[in-house]
């Protein structure tokens, strides 16, 4: 035993070092053994054949020997790419097992990669909470800014529109028109107020839930482009968790400006798909397409998020985000959520590729 644990703590070059030698030795003994019997007792040539058959098996016996040795041998590093190609393809929980290197200098390095998965591991635990109190900021400051929209701001262009009516009655006809065209326009800075102050919080989600926002949304966005929007809710009816529905809805109220501005559809289709375990939202359009490698598309005025903002709220609440586009065949906006302990055992679906 304790030879075999000096053995283990040999690094993989002396170990197939010592191996190599082994069967090199090994097989020199041997075929000097076999010649010298060989030629002491076959004058005549008769065991040649036989002396050819006994070479040709220790040949054969060095290699099984070799490919053991060395399958052996490598074994550790065999288990290092399994981790790593596990980390590759987003699987940040896989470690590698230091007990099963015997290596030191493997072992070390599966120590090194089991420690930068670890940081790895608490910088993105860190990374999302910050991303999450920022977002929780956010809503809080478009939430107060779309009250003071709607009770301030709106309320004074109102009264001001009144007064603007009354001026309307006056007989000075330069009154009369000015009042008018000030009507007008305060008018229109009334409903600007009033739509700016629906896309920093709309009112239908926090009391009526996420398919009746969404209702309103493709009503309102098919209104201003003049462009079908329509809307299609499936599954399961209800409310979702808060934090769900806000993703969703900032996901579909993005997606719809990019389309507004960028895409230049002539048709919009969302569909919104809810079962006991999960819930997906899909926003397609017919427009002209763009390469979702390249193009971070926001609405300019500091309301959108981006792709990369749309990925990162629905990463946030544990789902899965798709973006599938190419030049000339429009777009479609993919977020997938699992609901967790949010619902009751249900049939799960997998994420489309």
């Amino acid at each position: 035993m304790p030879s075999a644990r000096k053995t283990g703590r040999l690094t993989i070059f002396y170990k197939v070092l010592i191996a190599n030698v082994a069967i090199v030795v090994l097989g020199a003994v041997a075929g000097t053994w076999i010649t010298t019997v060989v030629v002491r007792r076959d004058l005549d040539g008769r065991y040649v054949p036989l002396a050819g058959l006994f070479a040709l098996a220790g040949i054969v016996l060095s290699l099984i020997v070799n490919f053991v040795a060395l399958r052996a041998a490598f074994r550790p590093l065999a288990h290092l790419q399994q981790a790593a190609l596990a980390v590759r393809q987003g699987d940040l929980s896989i470690r590698a097992d230091e007990a099963a290197f015997g290596d030191p200098e493997i072992r070390q390095l599966a120590e090194t990669l089991n420690g930068t998965l670890d940081e790895l591991t608490r910088d993105r635990v860190e990374l999302n909470l910050l991303a999450s109190q920022v977002i929780r900021a956010q809503e809080d400051e478009r939430r107060r800014i779309a009250r003071e929209l709607h009770d301030d701001t709106a309320q004074v262009l109102f009264a001001q529109l009144l007064r603007l009516s009354a001026l309307k009655a006056s007989d000075d006809v330069a009154v009369h028109d000015l009042a008018e065209s000030l009507e007008q326009m305060t008018s229109e800075a009334l409903e600007s107020v009033r739509r700016l102050a629906l896309e920093l919080r709309p009112p239908a989600l926090d009391d009526l839930g996420l398919q009746a926002a969404l209702s309103d949304l493709a009503q309102r966005f098919a209104d201003q482009l003049s462009v079908p929007v329509d809307y299609l809710p499936r599954g399961l009816r209800g409310r979702l968790p808060s934090d769900v529905e806000l993703v969703l809805y900032r996901v579909a109220q993005e997606a719809l400006t990019n389309a507004a501005k960028h895409a230049r559809a002539t048709s919009i289709w969302i569909d919104l798909d809810r079962t006991q375990t999960d819930v997906s939202l899909s926003i397609r359009d017919n427009g002209k397409g763009f390469d979702p490698g390249t193009a971070v598309f926001s609405d300019g005025k500091g309301l959108g998020l981006g792709m990369f903002g749309m990925e990162e709220r629905v990463a946030l609440v544990g789902g899965r985000f798709r973006v599938w586009s190419s030049p000339g065949q429009g777009t479609e906006i993919f977020a997938y959520i699992p609901l967790g302990t949010h619902a009751g055992p249900a049939r799960s679906r997998m994420l489309p590729e």
